[in-house]
């Protein structure tokens, strides 16, 4: 049917058709970053086509054919300058409306403006002829400008760059080159001449591009606007130096911080604008903690320098320049030192007060008040040791993970425990080798403490059984059974959340650490009820296992 109308009109059919789909297919959702302006510049194509389509019927819609012809100018001269701002909010530059934009276009139409100018009625081809040929002058040469350096700012671009796809390049400058080249080429004496063969081209083009590639996200402008956005919101203080430590650029925070405007500190040595930064060595990967006077007074920051390459895609690239960011440690470093000393008081002031209450105690003759003395200096003798323990746990976990065999260690804390507490029954059921990638020393203080709680709890005699095993989805899983009452409800809500208050707080250090073992290690603790006394506490492991467990069939029961 559309062939029975003339190939050329057919082809205007089609490239209308193409146009559109893409123009609302781009115009209905407007979220995305580049979605206007590629709307726009779809929007422009199609209305070259629909002029197209309309000059091919003399008199159409009372609207002459010469006149639609020539009309076809306007999306002519700006389409280029779309093209630019698409191309510029496409790379990373600003795509809001300008006043030099504005003035781009205004300069664009000032030509079409004079010429329409000089029309009356449906002009004649000598008429479009004369003024077509007054454009030819400065306003090609303008609009050729314009589009060369829109694709030479998009071909740099996108062809380096590492997310977008060189074919995606090749065919957005299609769409937009092909009415231009091709009608160039061909003349309207063939079967179908050069611009409406290239308006089908650039509507198949667009079509496949705002299918197949990112067309309208714009990953060059996201990772502009990241690079500069972030360091600006970044609350650490960031400042950029040269090779002789002169300071190029800095944050917003870094002005706030020590109280300069960056163009006011160039060039300054960054020891003589960051008061207390008397720091010689600033090579890469270089970390310390200094005091530094700043706008809130003397406070303690850890700095750390990086280089900045010229060419990121570059490994071997030579750094540029090098940035230092400042990190405010002032408040970390007193809760850590506050922590020192408190621990140092109860590992040390309190464990020597307690002996000296337990060798008093001796002497206590009457038994009630004797013994009472005893187990409460014992129970606080035993959390001071566990603080410890526990503080050893803590210095060890910040060290690199390894390869753990959590069945060979939960045959150690077995028989740890059996000599610890010889009137109890404890059994392993496990693997000969469960391996994951933990910390040893957090993973068999957790089992510790589950078997000891296990135990201290139960019902005499105390049985408790060590379970290792994998799930059906093959998670590294402990299970520790009693025949104990139970934890209480009240200890289950601590163990499982994140910190403890005032008012509510844990038995003891053991079960505090229960709970950050669990968080340390990435693992996850639920409690099940194995009838009328008893508990079972699970512990599963999840992902970050090494290897598989062998010999599955060989578990030891003892």
């Amino acid at each position: 049917m559309l062939l029975s109308l003339g190939p050329s009109l057919a082809v205007d059919l089609v490239a209308v058709g193409l146009l559109a789909w893409v123009t609302w297919q781009t115009a209905k959702d407007r979220s995305p970053p580049n979605a206007v302006p590629f709307a726009l510049m779809s929007g422009s194509l199609l209305l070259w086509a629909l002029l197209s389509l309309i000059s091919e019927f003399p008199n159409a819609w009372g609207v002459g054919s010469n006149l639609a012809a020539i009309a076809q100018v306007v999306p002519v001269v700006f389409l280029p300058a779309i093209w630019l701002v698409y191309v510029l909010g496409y790379i990373g530059r600003e795509t809001g409306f300008t006043s030099l934009r504005g003035g781009l276009f205004v300069l664009l139409a000032l030509p079409l403006i004079g010429a329409a100018a000089t029309f009356e009625g449906d002009p004649t081809r000598e008429e479009i002829r004369r003024s077509l040929a007054s454009l030819v002058g400065t306003e090609l040469l303008l609009l050729f400008i314009i589009y060369a350096y829109a694709a030479f700012l998009f071909l740099r671009y996108g062809w380096n760059h590492g997310r977008v796809s060189r074919t995606q390049v090749g065919i957005q400058l299609g769409a937009i080159s092909a009415p231009y080249i091709i009608g160039g080429w061909l003349d309207g004496s063939l079967i179908i001449d050069g611009v409406t063969g290239g308006l089908l081209v650039s509507g198949v083009l667009l079509t496949v591009a705002i299918q197949r590639y990112p067309v309208l996200t714009g990953f060059p402008k996201a990772d502009y606007v990241a690079r500069s956005r972030v360091v600006e919101s970044l609350q650490e203080a960031v400042v950029v130096v040269d090779w002789e430590a002169n300071i190029l650029d800095a944050n917003v925070t870094a002005e706030g911080l020590f109280g300069w405007a960056t163009r006011d500190v160039i060039g300054t040595p960054v020891s003589a604008a960051v008061d207390g930064f008397d720091v010689t060595n600033l090579s890469a990967g270089t970390t310390e903690v200094v005091s530094l006077q700043t706008t809130k007074g003397r406070r303690q920051f850890q700095y750390t320098v990086s280089d900045v390459e010229r060419d990121t895609s570059d490994s071997d690239g030579e750094p540029v320049a090098r940035t230092i960011v400042f990190r405010d440690v002032t408040d970390q470093r007193t809760r850590e030192q506050r922590l020192s000393v408190l621990n140092r008081v109860l590992r040390h002031n309190a464990r020597n007060k307690l002996d000296v209450i337990l060798a008093h105690a001796d002497h206590v003759e009457d038994d009630t008040h004797r013994t009472a003395i005893q187990n409460s200096a014992s129970e606080l003798a035993s959390v001071s040791r566990k603080a410890r323990e526990a503080e050893a746990v803590m210095t060890d976990s910040v060290s690199a993970p390894s390869t753990v065999d959590i069945a060979a260690v939960a045959h150690e804390v077995a028989a740890t425990a059996r000599d610890d507490y010889p009137d109890s029954s404890i059994s392993v059921t496990a693997p000969e080798r469960l391996q994951l990638t933990s910390y040893r020393t957090v993973v068999r203080r957790l089992m510790t403490e589950l078997v000891e709680n296990a135990i201290v709890h139960s019902d005499d005699p105390a049985r408790v059984d060590i379970e290792v095993e994998t799930t059906a989805d093959d998670i590294p899983q402990l299970r520790i059974a009693d025949n104990g009452p139970g934890i209480p409800d009240r200890e289950r809500d601590l163990l499982t959340e994140s910190s403890e208050t005032q008012l509510e707080h844990g038995l003891g250090v053991g079960l505090w650490f229960v709970n950050w073992a669990v968080s340390q290690l990435g693992a996850e603790l639920e409690f099940q009820s194995t009838g009328t006394t008893g508990t079972t506490v699970v512990v599963r492991f999840y992902r970050n296992r090494e290897s598989m467990p062998q010999d599955s069939d060989g578990s030891h029961n003892r």
